[in-house]
């Protein structure tokens, strides 16, 4: 394995470009100190089960069948563990497939980083379950800016997702994914697209956001966000630091 036994996230990805592609795409929003890349299934399976608490990222194509029995050995050999897989809109299959069978979360290639850093930052201080409520305790010496989800992208400029709040208000990562997508004016129909979510899930999704943020619509729902500390400014980071 490229890296050493503690990360948070472990990738893999049998074809070399796309796990240098998976790379560099969960390092964009997860660090590159808590990356590791597995070589083959064997190394991938030997590194998790040295970190429990590691999650795999796994690559899928619809054209390489291998990436699921990855993603299968991985849900069997070390229980527990959470599996998200990742790749293109073209891996329909395998990712519904994946996700029937206990993947947590599908990462798409053309996901806006926001969405796809809650997914990773939120899962890696969660345990694995299937509402992915983070814990409450946070180690204190990663500061305030390791205990919230970054959201900075497109209409969440320099906001991060406190994670304390999102446990106190009871928000499952996917919640939080459709509120980004509802405060970036995005439809029911572009958050699906993005999250690999019906129309009707995502509906689904947002009547859930209402009742929790105590909401009657999309406007109201952000608002709530912020006035109850789910959205908060992003600390600021000292220059060169």
């Amino acid at each position: 394995m490229d890296g050493g036994s503690a990360e948070t996230c472990v990738v893999h990805d049998e074809r070399p470009q796309a796990r240098r592609r998976l790379r560099m795409l969960v390092e964009t929003v997860a660090g590159p100190e808590a990356v590791a890349v597995a070589r083959d299934a064997d190394d991938l399976l030997a590194c998790l089960a040295e970190s429990p608490r590691a999650i795999a990222v796994l690559g899928l194509a619809e054209t390489e069948p291998t990436g699921l029995e990855v993603v299968r050995r991985v849900l069997s050999e070390t229980p527990g563990t959470a599996v998200l897989v990742a790749g293109s809109g073209d891996a329909h299959a395998p990712a519904q497939q994946a996700l029937a069978e206990g993947a947590t979360g599908f990462l798409r290639w053309d996901a806006p980083r926001s969405m796809i850093r809650t997914l990773v930052r939120s899962l890696a201080t969660s345990a694995a379950g299937e509402d992915l409520v983070p814990r409450p305790a946070v180690p204190a010496a990663r500061g305030s800016v390791e205990t919230a989800v970054a959201a900075r992208e497109d209409g969440l400029h320099d906001v991060v997702v406190d994670l304390d709040a999102q446990r106190r208000l009871e928000l499952s990562v996917r919640e939080v994914q459709v509120l980004i997508g509802v405060s970036r004016g995005l439809t029911n129909a572009d958050i699906g697209r993005r999250l690999y979510l019906s129309d009707h899930t995502v509906k689904s999704h947002t009547g859930h956001l209402f009742r929790k943020l105590g909401a009657s619509d999309r406007a109201q729902a952000v608002s709530h966000a912020w006035r109850l500390g789910l959205f908060v400014p992003a600390p600021t980071r000292r220059a060169g630091a």
